[in-house]
């Protein structure tokens, strides 16, 4: 017992100092990021505790249009990188052969370019201008420019997707890599089709990957505030942005802070949803 008990306390000395961290610098600012949420709070200072902030969001249409425009932006821009990322990381982790390393570095290094810089990037390629419409004016597909590529929610979302795919792509390819290829080979030998394999194999097996690329990507799309400014217009502000407008300009930050928690525990349903959707596709994959 006393042994037991040592290691007991070794294991919790061990603990101590990243929980320590842990509580400093995330619990400590939700608490107060809570706080905040329930004060009255403006530029001129504190007016006491009130749940006013909450009952105006709930109750401003506007807010609740912006909330489910950022939703949908969210869910279409991580679609389209599923739809991206499953066939990338099933060619790196099957297909390419020896140049599986080089390929998967490039991917990683296509992330490393400052984000403001790629924004600015895909303006000068979406403009009316750019050259998206410039080649489609020159191979006749269309007789003018397309304004509706810039300064609307499809330029946010082909920029938010193009931008987040390698935090999508690598945790569906590192899972698909630790699927053994047998299983795969076996399958087919059984006759089962490429649509087959990917629907009972590769996809319920992948449902790890899958939902870490969600917790990477899916919740902080919620929370983009400078891709929408920058490429959206009004028809992509997205909910960040009005986080940011009234903490930083209107300093409503009795209200910002409200918006904050609610996106925080939007964030922490869906994450909770999709492990269990994880889990259960894992499940019925092990079971089959």
């Amino acid at each position: 017992m006393s042994a037991r008990a040592a290691s007991g306390a070794r294991a919790a000395g061990f603990l101590a100092a990243p929980v320590g961290v842990l509580a400093l610098l995330f619990v400590g600012p939700i608490a107060i990021l809570l706080l905040m949420s329930f004060l009255r709070m403006s530029i001129a200072g504190s007016g006491g505790f009130t749940l006013d902030n909450y009952g105006a969001i709930l109750r401003d249409p506007l807010y609740l249009r912006i909330l489910a425009r950022t939703g949908a932006i969210a869910t279409v821009a991580m679609l389209a990188m599923l739809a991206l990322s499953i066939p990338l990381g099933y060619v790196l982790a099957f297909r390419v052969g020896r140049l599986e390393l080089p390929l998967l570095l490039a991917l990683v290094l296509s992330d490393e370019l400052n984000p403001l810089i790629r924004i600015y990037s895909w303006r000068m390629l979406l403009g009316r201008n750019g050259l998206v419409n410039s080649a489609l004016l020159a191979l006749g597909v269309i007789d003018r420019p397309i304004d509706a590529l810039l300064f609307s929610s499809v330029a946010v979302v082909i920029v938010l997707s193009v931008s987040w795919v390698p935090y999508v792509a690598i945790p569906i390819y590192a899972s698909m890599k630790a699927i053994d290829p047998n299983v795969l080979e076996a399958a087919r030998d059984l006759g089962a089709g490429f649509g087959t394999v990917l629907r009972r194999i590769l996809l319920p097996l992948a449902a790890p990957g899958i939902f870490v690329s969600l917790i990477l990507v899916y919740i902080p799309l919620f929370a983009e505030f400078a891709t929408p400014a920058l490429v959206g217009g009004t028809s992509g502000y997205m909910i960040g942005n009005v986080i940011q407008e009234q903490i930083l300009e209107v300093g409503n930050w009795g209200v910002g802070s409200a918006m904050s928690f609610l996106l925080l525990l939007l964030s922490g349903v869906l994450a909770a949803v999709s492990y269990r959707l994880s889990r259960l596709s894992r499940i019925e994959a092990v079971r089959a």
